[in-house]
């Protein structure tokens, strides 16, 4: 399944990776893993996210985070559209 990423998402997950990476390495390496398993797994079983908002969009934890992905699924792919803290309001469009 193609796999794309929104720009918001591209950001979200680099600046979470970069305050990862500052605090603790290897828990940044921890959130690229635990993003790569996410992704393999919905590309596989993309309607296994919880739905949320609106516009068939959908949430997924990644890994033992703290760290959720929203994201849609359509004929074209799996289009990830955030990557948010739990804490975050996340239950918004992105």
């Amino acid at each position: 399944m193609r796999v794309t990423w929104s720009l918001r998402a591209q950001d979200d997950f680099n600046i979470i990776y970069r305050q990862a990476l500052d605090d603790d390495a290897r828990y940044a390496l921890n959130l690229v893993s635990a993003l790569e398993k996410a992704i393999a797994r919905l590309s596989e079983y993309p309607q296994i996210g919880t739905p949320v908002g609106s516009a068939d969009h959908r949430k997924w934890r990644l890994g033992r985070t703290p760290f959720l992905m929203i994201y849609r699924t359509s004929q074209q792919g799996l289009h990830i559209l955030r990557v948010l803290h739990e804490r975050q309001d996340w239950s918004i469009d992105p």
